[in-house]
Formats: C-alpha cells, structure tokens, sequence
C-alpha cells in the first residue's frame, strides 16, 4: 500500500504534508526506532517515562520512509524539511488504523473472541480454543503464554500486543487458515488502545479483583479499562459475563439484554449455570444448565473458580455454534493449561503433593488455597511472594490470605525486579498477623526446596505467583528460573 494511501486511514489527520515519498510502497509498520527496516512506516508511541516520537531521527537514519508523531514531541525535536514528519494528536489510534490497514484488517475476516478479567483469562482462553479445535475449526490463540495456532507458537512478551504487532499477528493467522483467534485482552491493552480497530464476535468478562493498581490507581478505572471491550467499538456479537462477579452485573446493566448471556456457578437467573455438584481431586462433575437444555459433565478441571472459567468458554463455543452434546462429550480430555493448578509429581514414592499455579492477586490465590484445601490430608504449605514495581496495596493482603488459609506460609521473592526484595517481604509480613510464624526466605530457590524437604508425608506444598514463568526479573536481569523445575529437584533429592 502507498503511503498517501495509508495515511488517509488516518481519522485524525485532516491533511496530509506533500512530499516525494509518499507515492512509495510501506513495507511495514513499526515502533522501535532502531529497529525499523527500509521502506518502513515509524510511528512514535507514547511510553510511561519517554514520548517515543522523540526518536524520529533515528528511525528515518535506520531507513523509515516517514515518521507520525506527536505534536509535543515535534516540539522538543523539530521535524526538518528533508523528512516526511506526520503530526498527529492522537497516535494510539493512528497506530491501530495504519496497522490494521497495511495488514488488511484481518479482524474483520476472523471471527474473534476477546476475554478480559483479572483471573481465569488464560484458562477460559485454552478451553475455548480447545472445543474450537476439537470441532475441526482452525483457531489461534494470543495470550500469556504464547501465541500459537497449527504449525507456529511463539513465547509471548505481553498479554495483549501492541497494535502494529498484534495486527500482524492476526493477519499471519487468517493466512495460515485459521478460522477464529481467540485471545486475551488485558486491561492495559484496553486503555491503551492496543485492539482499536479489532472487531470481536463475543467478549468475556471473568471478573474484576485487586490488580495493577499501580496503572490504574482505583477499581473504578480498572473497571472502566476492562467495560471497554463491551462497547459498540469491539462487540459486534455477544458479551458472556459472570454473574456471580459484583463487576459482572455492572457491566450486564451497562449491555443490551439480547446482546448478553451470562453465567454463574449456582445462580438459577443466570442463562448457564450448574447444580448437583461434586468436588474430587481430579476434577468435578455435575449438572450444567443453558439456554439450549441440560446435561451431565465431568471436567478435569480443579476447584470452583475452574468451574467459572468453564462455564464462560462454553457459552462462547455454543453462541459460535458448536452443539452443546459434543462439547461436553470432549471436555474430558482437556489437558489442562501449563502453570494453572499444574501438579508437579516424578514417581509413584513420592508422599506429598505438589501444585504450581500462577495466582498474584489475593483472590486467585485465596481461591487457589481454597480449592487445594480438601485434597491435601496433611499440612498445606503455601510458597509465595509478590512482584516488584507494582500494585503494592495487595502485598499485605496476600499475606493475610496466606496465613489465613494455610497452615504454614512461607514468604519468598518472586520477581523483584528493581525494588529491595526484603522491602516487598516486609510489605506482605505487615498482613500477616503477629500470631503466625511464617517461615521467610527471601531466595525462591532456597524457599521452594526447603518447603519441600520439611513437609511431612500427607502435606501438600502449593507454590503460587508465577506459574509457567521460565525466569525471574531480578534488578533489570531476567535470569532463568522455572518453579516446577526447582520443584523437581527438591523432589528428586527428598526422595534420593
């Protein structure tokens, strides 16, 4: 596509500066001033500590063929006359409309699904590419973990892509034969307009607890972050919202009825919900409800928040049309999603149970400690911490949680990043009340081994905070650090 051509994608810019190269062919678009490639498009975004369209220079000398920027960052380095400089006000949503055209609009092809909430995105995501899949319906799938799809996954660096590269993904997917894309979005995506320009057939809402306070600053914003997505702008299909959220009915008042279907784990008002339940080790059974009749399940999945995520993948898989009877017919031989309640266990001789989940906010691992209670016989033994550079109102609140719930609680780093680790320990420690002993320890390491070799035979050691994590932030290091493989270890040695 021309360059004239992309740039009257743009709403905001009301005309467009004559200049020799925009009779030229975009070859890409991109975002990183140094990393731009000849024939490129640099678009500046603003960042949290630096306007990115300060470093326009630096694209157009690495070979951008123009540059849309910022009016304030036109001020502070002046566009010369040589270079094709674009002033725009607003380029969150310039990044969205050029990438989506240059790529084709490829959310327009896909039918897409967007789950938003604090906890259960990537379990409720894997379960809906899982029904899709088993349907014989190509899916990708964009989230914590990784973005994959048949024959392609690649590490993910954020929940949610930015613009440029998240419509790039959608375009690779809709050419490699991918019917659907399902995909997290988080609520900074949300506010800083990543999916602008993405059109989603059904949006999800799981639910809204304490988390990334340090962004948004209350619960109110963090609510408004994550309505965004159920807004005449994104769906254009139908909202699946957990009824059993006190956020959830917020934002079902806020939606069109007929635009909505809700779910609930015990709630009869709710469109899906369950009844005669029964809680195992391996999973839970019961009766599910919906608008198209009701049946019999078994799920492999552990504890009632499970369940939630449960419920709001099925109800996105039979607004897309997959028949209630076949879903629940392959729920069983869903593999479960890496670092969410993963056991860790290496031999039959092995006397003492092992969980490694992701849960960093005080309700998942309130629920996470919850839904591990009745399958230990023994001690429960919680390992956890808190991150650094974030939200550091729920530490104490964590640590309450802990001690409250387990019988030990042992206090350990988790990714510091560039705070004092023993601060953050002193921060979860004010929550925790002075009648508990809880064993601290500040090297993860250190922490996971130990808890493991004191447990006694019966008692199970629940390890929480980063889940399929393959690294640790220490300082701005990223070194590798993998709790399941420190698990591992500390296994092989109690039983050696």
């Amino acid at each position: 596509m021309q360059l004239r051509d992309l740039l009257a994608k743009i709403s905001g810019l009301s005309q467009i500066p004559e200049h020799p190269v925009l009779d030229r062919e975009v070859k890409g678009i991109c975002t990183n001033s140094h990393a731009c490639q000849s024939g490129e498009l640099f678009v500046g975004m603003p960042g949290t500590r630096v306007d990115g369209g300060e470093f326009w220079q630096s694209a157009i000398a690495s070979g951008a063929i123009a540059a849309i920027i910022s009016p304030q960052a036109a001020a502070k380095y002046p566009p010369t006359s040589d270079a094709c400089v674009i002033l725009v006000d607003d380029i969150v949503s310039a990044c969205a409309e050029v990438s989506a055209a240059f790529y084709g609009n490829p959310s327009q092809k896909l039918k897409m699904i967007g789950v938003t909430g604090t906890n259960g995105k990537t379990t409720t995501t894997h379960l809906i590419e899982f029904f899709l899949a088993q349907a014989q319906l190509p899916t990708a799938l964009l989230g914590t973990l990784y973005t994959r799809w048949a024959g392609f996954q690649e590490t993910a660096v954020h929940t949610t892509p930015f613009a440029a590269q998240l419509q790039e993904q959608l375009a690779d997917a809709w050419g490699a034969g991918n019917q659907y894309a399902v995909m997290e979005v988080s609520s900074h995506a949300l506010a800083q307009g990543r999916v602008k320009e993405c059109a989603f057939e059904v949006t999800v809402f799981t639910n809204l607890t304490q988390d990334h306070l340090d962004f948004h600053k209350d619960m109110e914003n963090y609510f408004s972050a994550k309505a965004l997505l159920f807004n005449d702008n994104y769906l254009k299909g139908r909202a699946i919202v957990n009824l059993d959220d006190l956020y959830g009915k917020r934002l079902m008042d806020a939606i069109a009825s007929e635009k909505v279907w809700s779910y609930s784990v015990s709630n009869h008002t709710a469109d899906f919900y369950t009844s005669d339940l029964d809680y195992e080790s391996d999973g839970v059974s019961g009766i599910l409800h919906s608008p198209v009749g009701q049946i019999a399940f078994q799920s492999p999945l552990v504890g009632q928040f499970n369940l939630s995520n449960l419920l709001a993948a099925i109800a996105t898989v039979l607004h897309l049309g997959l028949k209630l009877e076949t879903v629940i017919e392959h729920l069983p031989q869903f593999t479960g999603v890496p670092g969410r309640v993963e056991r860790v266990r290496i031999s039959e001789k092995q006397d003492i149970s092992v969980i490694v989940d992701y849960a960093h906010t005080p309700d998942s691992l309130e629920n996470l400690l919850q839904a591990a209670r009745p399958f230990i016989s023994g001690k429960m033994i919680c390992v956890f911490g808190c991150g650094g550079d974030r939200d550091r109102t729920k530490r104490p609140i964590m640590g309450k949680i802990a001690a409250d719930l387990a019988d030990i609680a042992v206090v350990t780093s988790d990714n510091p990043r560039t705070e004092d680790p023993e601060r953050i320990l002193q921060d979860i420690l004010e929550g925790i009340p002075a009648s508990v002993n809880p064993l601290v320890i500040c090297d993860r390491a250190t922490a996971i081994h130990q808890a493991i070799k004191d447990a006694n035979p019966g008692d199970g050691v629940v390890i929480a905070g980063k889940g399929h994590e393959d690294y640790q932030i220490l300082g701005t290091e990223k070194i590798h650090f993998d709790d399941r493989e420190q698990a591992r270890e500390a296994l092989a040695i109690r039983l050696s």
